[in-house]
């Protein structure tokens, strides 16, 4: 017991960084005698794939509530999580000092000229992308410059996010409860210095100035509380992650519970979720086995990850379906299949529909201000608010722009103004490439697109931002935003709303914002709601048959002609409108529902659009 609790923390103190260093957790442990444990039981494995806000949320409530009820029981939680530095998933910054990941033997896809760092060229021979950007986009692939050189802007000046932009508390229908536990977790948060407010007037709308206006441009305040991660977005999972390293007690401070974060490692898509358990057990579903219950093995390639009682799906889109295609539990990856399009019908889809987005962040020269903070600053006129954030509502391609050297107070480099630039699902669909090794000439392509649309959309002069640019990232969010969210019919068994899907016959669980609002809120709630039905499976499993436990799951034997008696995706108003997730409400919001040959089926299976789940006050992205 005293080893597996030093190699605890030692792997707290110095967090693996790849596979090679991870260690499943001990199969057995002996409780000791200076311990309130019962001797001879077993612990409870549970293991999360997936660190982003739901997953971590999952993991902090199964850990405190156990905690809270002094079980007899042992508690070990394990998240396994892709991010190459940290957890957070789209909830995440770079910060200063990241280094670039280490590739070996790539063959990075070049054009003919790229060996000679000249420009694309058009037909008529002129220059197609500006020399700054070009070398930019080399210095990312490392085919030109040092890409973990402090000496780039984008390393060096402070916290950049890059993905989620605003946390707010959204309000969601009846059927759906509410968030009053995010809004005590959100105060608790501001107290504590993670999050922090947006001044009033700092989060505003860009439109066109209109007719019979003398403006070309107004900027009208959104509003509605928000709030954004203290240095850095990313901040909120780490303090999350820090949160559950916390109940990993030694000798008299031990209470029965044990955390381990597993960074940056890839269980198998293909062949890396086993089901072992024992499909016919009894109505408890408990099990005369040696293996104690254990129900999932794990692996990444060749090598094991351990075995678990539970297992909670934390993520989406292809590998989340992937993962679970070839289990047994049928009818929890049936809501596991993903579709990839920029809007849904009316009725809200057959299933899970995930847009693309492009984020792409930018350093321009600030000398006395730049182009683009000498817009804004004229829109302002007498306000002497600072506007962190810009919700772009006269260019379609564009969705967002963010100033992080204002946001996160960028003291480090006063020269330069760090933005964010979001695309609309529209454009990250028109021009969607492989995300994880972008063509070069692809991602020249959308840079400038992107740049020039907002020149645009700012009414400055073609050139006036690009040719400003000092250093640039782009990235495609292939799996991003949800367009829908799973209802369940199921809602009636578990106090009146769901939130999350729960198999007690195999003991598997899903959470994320896909199943409650398409926010940060969103996902939070889902995986406490989550976390506190699979403890109160665990003990309290004598009360009910094992199926019985079950949440969210659609009857896939059901022959009845009315499916929404087992459930339906509602499509999301206000994530289809902003296309960067749910935010507060719009007071200029022209969203129509686009028709197609298939919603000529919303009358039958559902009536109207609504709001979705969620009332419109969430996660900007």
């Amino acid at each position: 017991l005293l080893y597996t609790r030093l190699t605890l923390l030692s792997s707290l103190l110095f967090p693996a960084s790849s596979f090679a260093a991870f260690r499943p957790p001990s199969a057995t442990r002996i409780a000791s005698s200076s311990m309130s444990m019962s001797s001879g039981t077993s612990p409870k494995k549970v293991a999360i794939l997936g660190g982003g806000i739901s997953g971590l949320s999952t993991a902090s409530q199964l850990l405190s509530r156990h905690k809270q009820s002094g079980q007899s029981y042992e508690l070990e939680v394990t998240v396994f999580d892709t991010g190459r530095l940290r957890p957070g998933g789209r909830c995440s910054s770079r910060l200063v000092g990241d280094k670039p990941p280490v590739v070996k033997n790539q063959q990075p896809q070049r054009r003919a000229c790229d060996d000679d760092g000249l420009q694309a060229k058009n037909q008529d021979g002129n220059n197609m992308t500006p020399q700054n950007i070009h070398k930019a986009l080399l210095a990312n692939t490392n085919q030109q410059g040092n890409n973990d050189s402090m000496a780039r802007v984008l390393n060096s000046c402070g916290a950049i996010d890059h993905a989620a932009q605003i946390v707010s508390v959204p309000t969601l229908d009846d059927n759906s409860g509410d968030m009053d536990h995010f809004q005590s977790q959100v105060d608790e948060w501001l107290k504590s210095d993670v999050l922090e407010s947006f001044p009033e007037g700092s989060v505003c709308e860009l439109l066109d100035g209109g007719e019979g206006s003398s403006n070309k441009l107004r900027l009208e305040p959104l509003q509605g509380d928000m709030y954004y991660g203290k240095g850095g977005m990313g901040n909120i999972p780490l303090v999350m992650r820090d949160y559950c390293s916390s109940f990993n007690g030694f000798g008299e401070n031990y209470t029965g519970q044990s955390f381990r974060i597993a960074q940056d490692v890839w269980v198998s898509p293909s062949n890396g979720v086993k089901y072992i358990g024992n499909r016919n057990r009894d109505d408890n579903n408990n099990s005369d086995d040696d293996d104690g219950g254990l129900q999932w093995e794990l692996r990444a390639g060749n090598k094991s990850l351990g075995k678990y009682h539970n297992l909670v799906i934390s993520h989406n889109g292809k590998c989340a379906d992937r993962i679970m295609s070839r289990t047994p539990a049928k009818a929890f990856h049936s809501l596991l299949r993903t579709k990839f399009a920029p809007y849904v019908p009316q009725w809200g889809g057959r299933e899970m529909t995930l847009n693309s987005i492009y984020s792409l962040v930018f350093a321009v020269k600030s000398d006395d201000a730049s182009p683009i903070s000498k817009v804004v600053s004229n829109l302002c006129n007498q306000d002497k608010n600072d506007v962190y954030t810009i919700m772009i509502k006269n260019e379609p391609t564009l969705r967002l722009l963010s100033c992080n050297s204002l946001k996160h107070h960028h003291a480090q480099n006063p020269n330069f103004e760090i933005y964010t630039l979001l695309s609309s699902p529209i454009f990250g669909k028109q021009f969607k490439g492989p995300q994880e090794n972008l063509p070069l000439d692809l991602q020249e392509k959308v840079v400038m697109k992107m740049l020039s649309n907002l020149e645009n959309s700012f009414k400055l002069e073609q050139g006036d931002v690009s040719n400003s640019v000092v250093d640039l990232k782009l990235q495609l969010w292939g799996a991003a935003v949800p367009m829908n969210t799973w209802s369940s019919s199921s809602s009636s068994n578990v106090g009146g709303v769901d939130g999350f899907v729960y198999d007690a016959t195999y003991g598997v669980g899903a959470a994320g914002d896909w199943i409650l609002d398409p926010s940060i809120a969103g996902a939070w709630e889902s995986g406490r709601r989550l976390a506190d039905w699979m403890l109160k499976h665990h003990e309290e499993s004598d009360k009910k048959k094992g199926g019985e436990w079950s949440v969210g799951l659609p009857d896939l034997t059901n022959n009845s002609n009315n499916k929404e008696e087992n459930g339906k995706f509602v499509p999301s108003r206000v994530a289809l409108e902003s296309g960067i997730g749910s935010i507060p409400p719009s007071p200029n919001s022209t969203f129509e529902f686009p028709t197609s040959s298939n919603d000529g089926q919303s009358q039958r299976r559902q009536g109207g659009g609504g709001r979705g789940r969620g009332g419109g006050r969430g996660r900007g992205r």
